[in-house]
């Protein structure tokens, strides 16, 4: 290839002004689309701002209600708290000044005294009748009783006739102490010989064995009974004297003198019932006068038109899923189950199933070949 067919002019040359011309207009479209992408990306942008103020907005708002909400449970707390102190707060400075009076003081002594006679008349009734058997047999033994006989019965009254006593005693001297007056020293040997010869009457029942040691055992195993109860009967008549000596009295103020306001329940508004409104009855409608008339002549009636009986056609019996099943294979022999269900409306197995006895069915009707 020759310098001159590489270098040969082309057979047409557009002027300057024409390729100036679409050259511009190329400049101008990608000026255009450089335009277009900056005002879409603008408005992303201010899409953008937009969506985060309404957000702010609504952060905003929720904040808002918030407070609003804690500033109405603060009031609230608040409020039930000034009405405990104003109300509840009076009603506990009114019964602290209550508890301290006198009166109050002198009740809770009585109270002890209460306290400890219907605790310690059980445990000694306890104590007494484990010392029953130990006095009896002390008894039996010292006059020399057959068992069976009347004084052998009697023996077994004797412990609760001594804790009779005894408590008798300790019952009557709280009594008297509690109304001011007491029991002198006569009361007290009343009960100690009592409590003494319950122990002694046990130590001779429980007081048998070869030796010493042996019998002190006994003796003394008999003797809890009549022990314990003299230390209850000691321990009631300690409390007993501390409640008599006890002065709620004195330097205690009255109720009278501390005067006491005490608050107004909280009133609660009567329910009114408005009385029913009297029920006006219109008055009694006169019955109507009715005026016989004469009766109308009867008129002929025609007989009715005899009726049309149509006939009933017998309802069309709906083809069932087999027969929908085998009427398709028969329209598309190469459509698959899928394909055959989802045109019937049906489930792909039980196409399958049809599609089985379908087969079935025409491979026993068909007849072999040879016997053709």
């Amino acid at each position: 290839m020759s310098l001159v067919s590489i270098y040969k002019r082309p057979a047409r040359v557009e002027s300057a002004e024409t390729l100036r011309a679409g050259l511009k207009e190329a400049r101008e479209v990608i000026d255009v689309r450089r335009e277009d992408a900056r005002e879409r990306r603008a408005q992303d942008v201010n899409h953008r701002v937009a969506l985060a103020a309404v957000d702010e907005r609504a952060a905003a708002a929720a904040r808002a209600r918030r407070e609003r909400a804690r500033d109405a449970d603060e009031t609230a707390a608040l409020a039930e708290l000034y009405r405990r102190a104003a109300r509840s707060g009076a009603r506990a400075r009114v019964r602290a000044d209550i508890e301290r009076s006198a009166e109050m003081r002198a009740l809770r002594v009585a109270r002890v005294r209460q306290v400890t006679l219907l605790a310690g008349i059980p445990v000694l009734a306890a104590f007494a009748a484990w010392s029953t058997t130990g006095v009896q047999a002390g008894v039996v033994r010292l006059l020399g009783l057959e068992a069976g006989t009347a004084g052998w019965w009697a023996g077994w009254a004797m412990e609760p006739a001594l804790i009779t006593v005894v408590a008798l005693i300790i019952i009557g001297r709280a009594v008297l102490r509690s109304a001011g007056g007491d029991t002198d020293w006569r009361a007290d040997v009343a009960e100690w010989a009592a409590l003494s010869l319950s122990l002694a009457l046990n130590l001779a029942g429980g007081w048998h064995g070869n030796g010493f040691w042996t019998a002190l055992g006994g003796g003394l195993a008999h003797s809890v009974g009549p022990i314990g109860a003299a230390g209850t009967a000691f321990l009631i008549g300690v409390f007993d004297s501390y409640a008599a000596n006890a002065r709620p009295w004195d330097n205690a103020p009255r109720l009278a003198d501390l005067n006491l306001t005490i608050p107004a329940p909280v009133p609660v508004p009567p329910v009114h019932s408005e009385p029913a409104a009297p029920v006006t009855l219109p008055p009694p409608v006169p019955p109507p006068v009715v005026t016989p008339t004469p009766a109308p002549e009867p008129t002929p009636v025609p007989a009715p038109p005899a009726p049309v009986v149509k006939a009933v056609r017998p309802a069309k019996r709906q083809p069932s899923a087999a027969d929908r099943v085998v009427a398709a294979i028969a329209r598309s022999p190469k459509a698959s189950d899928a394909q055959i269900a989802a045109r019937l409306g049906l489930s792909e197995a039980t196409v399958k199933r049809h599609r089985r006895h379908a087969v079935d069915s025409v491979s026993t009707d068909t007849p072999p070949a040879d016997a053709a």
